[in-house]
């Protein structure tokens, strides 16, 4: 994958541990386990998706400047073996200690790579 600034930026929109076109709920990755075994599963599917998206636009890790997650459970039981490992965090994780915005999903994840980022607050 590219490394270094992207001129253009990108932004990888979130994606939840229910594949695209699936069928819903019954396509759920490890639906219904919330286990850190079943969380470890959500996480490497949707990091997978995150990777064949950035593949996509000819980015990757090394590219992102921000990389976000979304769940209430721990992320610690599989944070260095599925997402540091990945590179995933090369610029920081926020996490962000709330559900995912679909009702049966446990985690979700989106990531982003700009030149500039200006966060205005009012």
């Amino acid at each position: 994958m590219p490394a270094g600034p992207v001129a253009a930026g990108f932004v990888v929109a979130g994606s939840g541990e229910w594949p695209e076109g699936g069928r819903f709920p019954e396509d759920i990755v490890a639906r219904g386990d919330a286990s850190p075994a079943g969380l470890r599963v959500k996480a490497r599917w949707v990091l997978e998706m995150m990777e064949a998206r950035m593949r996509g636009l000819g980015v990757g890790w090394a590219t992102a400047t921000a990389t976000q997650a979304y769940t209430v459970h721990d992320l610690h039981p599989f944070l260095a073996d599925e997402i540091v490992r990945r590179g995933a965090v090369a610029a920081g994780l926020t996490w962000h200690f709330c559900r995912p915005p679909i009702a049966g999903l446990e985690y979700e994840m989106d990531v982003r790579g700009v030149g500039l980022e200006r966060v205005i607050r009012a």
